[in-house]
Formats: C-alpha cells, sequence, structure tokens
C-alpha cells in the first residue's frame, strides 16, 4: 500500500490514495509575483545583475530580494510589494535563531547569480545550458531553503524561468504544522 502525503492549507480536510494521512497547516503568508526581462544584457555579470534585478535601493523591487526577505522574516518587506503581486500574511524566518539575517544574504546570492547566468545563457552570452542552471537553482532551493528550515514550517518556495518573453515567477508560501 503506497503512502501518498497530502498537505492541506488553512486548516481543511482532504484525503490522498489509498491511505489516509491528513496534515494540518496554518498558512502563515503567501506572495506571488512575476517579472519581465526586457533588456539586452551585456555579457559582464555585474551589469547584467543590476539591468535584471535593479541597483542600489531599487533592488527591493524585484520579486525575487522580496520572496527571499520574506523567508528571512523581514517585516519592512510589505512596504515594497506592488498592486501587481499577490501577497498576504506576515514574513517570518524559516531559520533559527538571528541566521535569518546570514542566510537572507547567502541565499540571495546564490540564486541571483543563477538567475543572472539563465538570462545570460538565453541570450548567448554565457557559455552553459540553460536547463542545468535551472537544477542549480532548484539545488539551491533544496539544500539552502528546505533542507535548513525549521522543522515547524511546511514551505513552498518556487522560481519558474521562461524563455520567451524572458520573465521569471516567484512563488512563497510559509504554513505553520499543526
Amino acid at each position: 500500500m503506497s503512502v501518498i502525503p497530502l498537505v492541506i492549507l488553512n486548516n481543511d480536510i482532504g484525503f490522498s490514495g489509498s491511505a489516509y494521512i491528513l496534515l494540518s497547516v496554518k498558512r502563515i503568508v503567501y506572495y506571488h509575483a512575476y517579472q519581465y526581462i526586457d533588456v539586452e544584457l551585456t555579457g559582464d555579470y555585474e551589469t547584467d545583475r543590476e539591468l535584471i534585478f535593479g541597483r542600489g535601493g531599487f533592488i527591493k523591487d524585484s520579486p525575487l530580494v522580496k520572496a527571499v526577505m520574506i523567508i528571512c522574516g523581514y517585516e519592512n518587506v510589505r512596504y515594497y510589494i506592488t498592486e501587481n503581486e499577490i501577497y498576504y500574511g506576515k514574513p517570518v524566518s524559516i531559520y533559527n535563531g538571528e541566521n535569518g539575517r546570514y542566510m537572507f544574504i547567502e541565499v540571495l546570492s546564490a540564486l541571483m547569480a543563477r538567475i543572472t547566468n539563465y538570462f545570460q545563457a538565453i541570450q548567448g552570452l554565457w557559455n552553459e545550458d540553460p536547463d542545468t542552471i535551472k537544477q542549480d537553482i532548484a539545488y539551491i532551493i533544496e539544500e539552502m531553503i528546505y533542507n535548513l528550515a525549521k522543522q515547524q514550517y511546511n514551505v513552498i518556495f518556487h522560481i519558474y524561468l521562461y524563455d520567451s518573453p524572458p520573465s521569471y515567477e516567484v512563488l512563497v508560501e510559509i504554513g505553520e504544522k499543526q
């Protein structure tokens, strides 16, 4: 007999497969955003990263930055949300203690580097297969987000990369296990 876990958000009840496992999760925060990358990249990593994610104080306009701020517990993220983004709840650090501030830098740096490389690759400016870069991003999310998150949280963190039109989409959902 196979066991298929089923995650239910907002304290709803549901069943899956031949064995019934019920997990109750209270949704704490939800964030979803989409960003077009409608710029001609140069091939220089720093310049291209700034073209994709913004410069200086404007970097907080990037959906990726806001998503990482949310999982690291930055409550001020609510001031940067635009009307084109879906956001409700309260940011919570999925990491133990003060590690959220440290992990913000680590996770954001790793994801920004590989997403920049992905858009460079689809424009022919980076000599690497875009699918390999997508696998690296999935690995970063697995190792730095899912594996290090507190056990009390059910974390969903997805980044979807699109070739045409060049864009990316971010989805974050954090629930507290009941």
